[in-house]
């Protein structure tokens, strides 16, 4: 009886998962590691190159849901532009659901005022979004002794759906501190997959601020630095509220740190927003940077998530002044 309450609530869950997943973007636990996919703004904000791969499990106790990423971006100095490039593959529930995005950046800096410093950037995009109808398994067809039935609940007309997108931000930004807004999704594509009522992908809205607080700036080359960043992403995208908010702590080669991702206060419909609490560490020799997540579920999704596990690699190269830590987060 155990085993099929398992197994009838891990397909519940997988149902849960996947139904996010049509109306709502991927999410990372380690944004800063990987500022370009928060906004077009941070392409080329180490004033150098930047290589990057991600890659995420989520809920690792239930078999499927994945997301991969890799991107490149890179600070021109004489045109005081950043180009970048990135795609990202997620794969939710065994390959129910699936999505290919391609995405291309451009910002440009603008000095305002002596070390104060703004970025417009824009982002066009290609997505690819792919949908399994076998792999999907509704309540009506789960049988007394736990084994599955036929269903007519889903009938697709397509599986899969091709897209443009665009999006734009702002950054404004000092040495120590920056602050900014994204608008995603802006073209509000339809992604139904049926001839029914239309599901469209709302608009995303971020807002992230963070600022760095110096320990010891160290007095040479070889010198230990020590300082604490703050940071908070904010995003909203259309009934989905979300912040993160990460303290983390840098000495030299090394990082810690810890997060919480939810909204404590906003109960939709009398439930409770709440996601997860991060545990993140990390490291970088060479312009190479490593650093890998934890999150500890704290939604009502704890007995059956297992946590979600997220390593990203980073290479950062040409830039200007290494020794300046011009991007404070990682």
């Amino acid at each position: 009886m155990k085993t099929m309450l398992k197994r009838i609530t891990a397909v519940l869950v997988t149902i849960l998962v996947a139904h996010s997943a049509y109306s709502q973007d991927f999410l990372l636990s380690q944004p800063w590691a990987i500022s370009s996919m928060v906004a077009p703004s941070f392409a080329g904000f180490n004033l150098g190159g930047r290589a990057f791969m991600t890659y995420r499990n989520q809920y690792s106790s239930l078999k499927g849901s994945h997301v991969a990423i890799a991107g490149y971006d890179q600070y021109f100095h004489p045109m005081r532009s950043s180009f970048g490039a990135n795609i990202a593959y997620s794969n939710y529930a065994g390959g129910m659901l699936s999505q290919t995005e391609f995405n291309i950046q451009y910002n440009y800096t603008v000095q305002m005022a002596t070390d104060w410093y703004f970025r417009p950037g824009l982002q066009l995009g290609l997505f690819y979004r792919t949908i399994d109808p076998s792999k999907m398994i509704f309540a009506d067809q789960i049988a007394a002794d736990g084994t599955f039935l036929p269903t007519s609940s889903f009938n697709p007309v397509n599986t899969s759906v091709v897209r443009f997108d665009a999006g734009v931000s702002v950054l404004f930004y000092y040495k120590y501190f920056f602050a900014g807004l994204h608008a995603d999704n802006l073209l509000g594509n339809k992604i139904s997959f049926t001839d029914q009522a239309e599901t469209t992908n709302p608009i995303k809205i971020s807002a992230y601020a963070a600022g760095m607080i110096p320990i010891s700036k160290g007095l040479g080359k070889y010198d230990a630095k020590d300082d604490v960043t703050i940071a908070a992403l904010y995003q909203w995208q259309g009934q989905y509220h979300q912040i993160d908010f990460d303290i983390m702590y840098h000495r030299r080669y090394f990082m810690a740190g810890v997060g919480y991702r939810g909204v404590p206060f906003y109960t939709p419909e009398g439930l409770q927003n709440q996601d997860a609490v991060k545990l993140m560490i990390g490291g970088s020799v060479a312009g190479f940077s490593l650093s890998y997540n934890y999150d500890i579920s704290v939604s009502s999704l704890v007995d059956v998530s297992g946590g979600s596990h997220e390593i990203v690699l980073t290479y950062r190269f040409m830039e200007k002044a290494p020794n300046d830590r011009s991007f404070f987060c990682y």
